[in-house]
């Protein structure tokens, strides 16, 4: 597998540099015997991620993160924190299920911790529409990749997470955003993001709708499984059948409770 060296694409009012990537071509680990036989393995300790960040204690979580790239949590909406340490959860059995290592699962959760930042420009009265989004709305929405690069300019990460950030709502066959890209030329960490943002997305009530059970969000998903990488999509559904992603759900929704309500205390105060 080979990913473009340099992809630019116009954009409105201001042109970002391309992001460089190098996509490995080296065949991925085997995963172990198993889906997900090492649970305490599965979903590697915060520290993983947080040791891509300068300063940060080993129990780091995403207010921590984002307080450290110049982000404070308080400027988010409170549901845009909760879905992203969501889908940093999915993300990381994902990368699991891949065989992928602890270090580099760590840095798939940081990219998923990230990968929503951009929305900070967004207007609160989309993020919180009470329904479907028009299409000049949605348009803005798509805006929001392109913005989080902006937003994680300068920052010090040890880790480069931009193309997770700029790509992670790319699909397999040109039709996602913001650059069209296909096939293998979508990074690995972008399309582990990029389905487990789905998964959250359709498991999530929304204003308009109550939200899917799981085995409905697989079954659309299926349908749906050429828009992300074969590989990824195989460790998806290895994750979803694993004992382990029930508990990886549990965990998730309860951590995303605590940051809320982190993220909430700190805007009160």
């Amino acid at each position: 597998m080979t990913g473009p060296s340099q992809r630019e694409a116009p954009m409105p009012a201001t042109r970002l540099p391309a992001v460089h990537l190098r996509v490995r071509s080296a065949a991925l680990e085997a995963p172990q015997a198993g889906p997900l036989a090492h649970a305490a393995a599965a979903v590697p300790a915060l520290g993983e991620s947080a040791a891509a960040v300068p300063s940060l204690p080993a129990s780091a979580g995403i207010v921590a993160v984002l307080e450290s790239v110049g982000l404070p949590a308080r400027a988010f909406d409170p549901g845009t924190i909760a879905h992203s340490e969501r889908v940093a959860t999915y993300a990381a059995e994902i990368a699991s299920a891949l065989g992928l290592s602890r270090a580099e699962i760590g840095r798939v959760r940081l990219g998923a911790y990230l990968h929503d930042v951009g929305k900070l420009k967004v207007s609160p009265r989309i993020l919180r529409k009470p329904g479907r989004l028009t299409d000049a709305e949605f348009a803005i929405m798509k805006m929001h990749p392109i913005w989080g690069l902006e937003l994680l300019e300068g920052a010090h990460l040890r880790v480069d997470v931009r193309p997770t950030v700029r790509w992670h709502h790319e699909k397999c066959d040109g039709s996602g955003y913001p650059d069209g890209l296909t096939g293998d030329e979508i990074p690995l960490h972008a399309s582990i993001v990029g389905i487990a943002d789905v998964y959250d997305a359709l498991t999530s009530s929304r204003s308009y709708r109550p939200p899917m059970s799981s085995s409905g969000a697989m079954a659309l998903m299926r349908v749906r499984r050429d828009s992300w990488r074969a590989e990824v999509y195989a460790a998806f559904c290895r994750a979803a059948a694993s004992t382990t992603l029930g508990a990886a759900l549990l965990v998730a929704a309860a951590a995303a409770t605590r940051r809320r309500e982190v993220a909430l205390g700190s805007s009160a105060a």
